[in-house]
């Protein structure tokens, strides 16, 4: 392949929100194409006031565009914003070259990055439901009568009609088939929760090193690339905390901004299993000029997906890199934050000893007296809590648990006061 078949050209926005526009945005935009393998040749900015309907950007900017296009040998143009398909359509014939916007950029690398058959389906349920609203801007020859096509009966019926039926149908399947394999996962959850053994969630903003951070705590080989989103799937790997202390150690989808919707939806299950987590390690790129706004990014994704009642370690990563002053200054306003390098090994130590108290506090054992009239939630003890003992009388059952306090708390009004000693 030649080069020039790989030369991009970059159209950053200044919009009303954003009047400024920070080297670091510009850089993770560049980053994203990168991933893709493009040959940046050209960037442009453009200040946007009010979208054209039609075509998004203005005409003297597309001319320019179109000029640069021809001088560079360009054969695609990424545009940092979201656009219609109505414009980029337009855009794409105006300028000659394929017109890609964020979201569509975004997904190009999540189907580049899907391995497993989970992450493919998920992927391709996202192009299905971007795909579907553009065939209402189809071109009017494909708006023609046809026969039968594609399997679907119905002569007279439009080719975009029957475009949109095949699509909707399979939407439909894909949703199937990934509700099974979200029922599967949580069967499985159900027996992580059940073994009682403790559910670590590791979550950040993409390339914060979180699949670096697994294979330190967990002596695992866990697939590690200095690329965004360098994988889609959560990965789970068994890690010894202390002597007699183990932990299932979960590695998430990185966060990014401005993540398509499709995405956030598709992903959804897959980003669910942080719920089940006892504790959720935020892991944060101490090098990143930007942190502050991705860890926003970061807890807002959260509070979305529900996490509130979770408690969160703060980490800061890649101390390796940092200067002395710098990390001396983070520490003094992050005071409970955990300063390490996942790649190094350092203080990672330290942030074993943090999981460990923070487990010490979680984990309760309580003695329940549950009636006959409720034994309907005997099972639903057994699958919160490790069941020390259990002594049935004839009015009641008792039992000793022990458990993470917000699975047992929706049975407090069961719980007996120990005494002490």
């Amino acid at each position: 392949m030649e080069k020039t078949e790989r030369n991009a050209i970059l159209v950053h926005i200044i919009d009303k929100e954003n009047k400024e526009l920070r080297e670091e945005y510009l850089e993770e935009f560049r980053l994203l194409v990168e991933t893709l393998s493009y040959e940046i040749v050209a960037e442009t900015t453009y200040s946007l006031r009010e979208p054209r309907y039609s075509t998004f950007l203005g005409t003297g900017k597309i001319e320019e565009i179109k000029k640069l296009v021809e001088l560079t040998e360009a054969k695609i143009v990424f545009i940092d914003n979201t656009l219609t398909f109505l414009q980029l359509r337009n855009l794409s014939r105006e300028i000659r070259v394929p017109v890609i916007d964020r979201p569509h950029l975004i997904l190009m690398i999540f189907s580049m990055r899907a391995r497993t058959t989970e992450a493919k389906l998920q992927v391709e349920l996202s192009q299905l439901k971007m795909r579907l609203p553009e065939i209402v801007h189809e071109e009017v020859d494909m708006d023609q009568q046809t026969g039968s096509e594609i399997g679907l009966k119905g002569p007279g019926e439009r080719r975009t009609e029957l475009k949109r039926r095949y699509i909707a149908k399979r939407i439909q399947i894909l949703e199937k088939k990934l509700e099974e394999i979200k029922k599967h996962r949580f069967e499985m959850r159900k027996r992580r929760t059940k073994s009682n053994i403790p559910i670590i969630s590791i979550v950040g903003y993409t390339n914060a090193g979180k699949s670096t951070l697994l294979n330190a705590l967990t002596k695992s080989e866990a697939y590690v690339e200095d690329k965004l989103f360098a994988t889609l799937d959560s990965l789970s790997r068994l890690g010894e905390i202390k002597q007699n202390i183990s932990a299932i150690f979960v590695d998430t989808i990185g966060f990014i901004r401005d993540l398509p919707p499709q995405l956030i939806y598709a992903f959804r299950s897959t980003l669910e299993e942080i719920l089940d987590s006892w504790i959720i390690i935020h892991l944060i790129d101490i090098t990143d000029p930007l942190f502050r706004e991705k860890m926003e990014i970061v807890l807002k994704t959260l509070k979305e997906l529900g996490v509130e009642d979770i408690p969160i370690i703060t980490v800061f990563n890649k101390i390796d890199k940092s200067d002395i002053e710098s990390l001396d200054y983070l520490q003094s306003i992050y005071k409970d934050a955990i300063f390490i390098s996942a790649k190094e090994g350092l203080g990672i130590d330290k942030l074993k000893e943090k999981i460990v108290s923070m487990l010490k506090e979680l984990i309760v054992k309580v003695k329940i007296i549950l009636p006959y009239k409720d034994v309907h939630l005997l099972d639903e003890i057994y699958s919160s809590a490790n069941v020390l003992s259990r002594k049935d009388t004839e009015e009641s059952i008792i039992l000793y648990v022990e458990g993470y306090y917000s699975n047992l708390a929706k049975f407090k009004k069961y719980f007996v006061p120990q005494k002490t000693p």
